[in-house]
């Protein structure tokens, strides 16, 4: 599942490499793009690339709703038992998904590109989205207590029976994290594989880094208080 808004410029990358990826494939995956009410040329291509690929499909939101209305959208409409998210700007090597999805088939719920992990390669983002992501990592394995090291990449392959059980509200770029949150509460199985990040090489970044942070903020916190009240059980 890839949502997008605006992304007429990185398409015809994104599309060329989902192809080349498909073609070295023993089966094609299916590709469901959400285009979250884009107005420039988006939505156009992605219907014509559904016309060339059979493995492509696209739904469409009136509006722009955020990221986490676009992921929920996506969830309602695919029934595959594996279900995979990626982002649309081509920062996520397409190669890591065959690994995360093996991790699942093996047992995991949750299987994670981790931009973060020891393991992988030096980043090419900017700093900005460094500190951003690397912080907000920081403060959920601080509140959780839970020793993963990428609470924002879009980049992984869940069990979809386990995902059901996880309700997200967030419409915005936090519900990456309010996912993974709600599997650690749930006590999923939840595995990382190292993963390089790139840098958006077409068009521009749609992030809200303000309303960002206050989400991944108010989760924290929440993440902290459930927290806490499971060590007073604990010792009761």
């Amino acid at each position: 599942m890839v949502p997008c808004f605006n992304e007429a410029a990185a398409l015809p990358g994104l599309l060329e490499r989902l192809a080349d990826m498909n073609g070295r494939l023993e089966a094609p995956w299916a590709v469901l793009f959400v285009d979250d009410g884009s107005m420039d040329a988006t939505f156009a291509l992605l219907e014509e690339a559904a016309r060339s690929f059979p493995w492509l499909r696209v739904v469409r939101h009136g509006r722009n709703l955020g990221l986490g209305a676009a992921l929920r959208t996506g969830l309602a409409n695919l029934e595959s038992p594996i279900v995979c998210t990626a982002d649309a700007d081509g920062t996520c090597p397409l190669e890591v998904y065959p690994a995360l999805v093996k991790l699942v088939e093996e047992g995991a719920d949750v299987a994670i590109g981790s931009p973060w992990h020891p393991a992988s390669d030096p980043p090419e983002c900017g700093l900005g989205r460094r500190i951003l992501s690397r912080g907000a990592s920081l403060a959920y394995r601080l509140a959780t207590g839970r020793a993963l090291y990428s609470w924002t990449s879009i980049a992984r392959a869940y069990r979809r029976a386990a995902l059901a059980q996880i309700p997200f509200r967030s419409d915005g770029f936090d519900a990456v994290a309010e996912i993974l949150l709600g599997a650690v509460v749930a006590g999923l199985e939840i595995r990382e594989v190292p993963m390089k990040l790139g840098v958006r090489r077409q068009g521009r970044s749609k992030i809200n880094i303000a309303a960002a942070i206050g989400g991944h903020l108010v989760l924290v916190a929440r993440a902290a208080a459930q927290s806490q009240r499971r060590w007073w059980r604990r010792f009761r």
